[in-house]
């Protein structure tokens, strides 16, 4: 009888021990199938958030200091906005909020070509400020110049942090729309912008755009200074303003 037990006993433990290893097999499947999962969800979290980043635009309308402002939002430096245009009421029917939704909307629909010089062009017999970018060297609108304004001295009033920048200077453009058809008053106006920025009303000069642009968008960055951070301020929806 011992030896039949002997005998018997082993048959009925290998499928104990079998059973033990295939359930000890199950548990360390099962917990490292959990840890894929978790590392799977936080991995598509993070991709998620990442898009979502991307996504956001660079270009946008604020209301800051009790106006309305162009920023821009360099994603290398996501707590710190920049302010490029200061729109006013210049008129043609354009309220400052409207022209400011419109300027940042057409600055980020060009911003993935490449954003390189702000020009004064002309176009269907309109003075207009323009961009010109890497992948398409014509000057596509920013906005136009109400009529009997002079296109210069507009385009460095409305962008007068990139103007006097560009300019090595730390005085602002002046805020006033003459052109030299409107008699004496023209020249004066244009010496006093010279004095201040550097140039003349009236020049074709081009206000270089990459130095205020981070490296995602093309740029090198030198100009981002000062930035306004980001929670201060209040973002706008350009959607409602189509």
């Amino acid at each position: 009888m011992l030896c039949g037990y002997l005998s018997f006993n082993p048959q009925y433990s290998r499928p104990t021990r079998l059973g033990l290893a295939v359930g000890l097999g199950l548990a360390i499947a099962g917990g490292s199938s959990l840890g894929l999962s978790a590392l799977a969800q936080a991995t598509t979290t993070a991709a998620a958030s990442s898009t979502q980043t991307e996504l956001q635009p660079r270009f946008d309308c604020q209301w800051n200091q009790s106006q309305y402002m162009v920023m821009y939002h360099p994603q290398s430096r996501p707590e710190e906005a920049f302010p490029w245009a200061t729109p006013k009421t210049m008129g043609g029917g354009w309220s400052a909020e409207r022209r400011c939704n419109e300027i940042g909307r057409r600055l980020e629909e060009y911003r993935p070509d490449g954003l390189l010089e702000m020009k004064t062009s002309q176009e269907n017999g309109y003075n207009i400020v323009c961009v010109t970018t890497q992948n398409n060297p014509a000057c596509r609108i920013v906005f136009t110049v109400p009529q009997g304004q002079d296109p210069t001295t507009t385009r460095n009033s409305v962008f007068q942090n990139l103007a006097s920048a560009d300019d090595g200077q730390q005085t602002q453009a002046v805020n006033t729309y003459v052109g030299t058809r409107q008699g004496s008053l023209g020249p004066l106006i244009n010496m006093g912008l010279s004095i201040l920025t550097g140039k003349q009303a009236g020049s074709s000069d081009a206000i270089q755009l990459r130095p205020f642009l981070d490296a995602a968008d093309g740029g090198t960055g030198k100009a981002l200074k000062n930035g306004i951070p980001v929670r201060s301020q209040q973002r706008l929806n350009p959607e409602q303003f189509r």
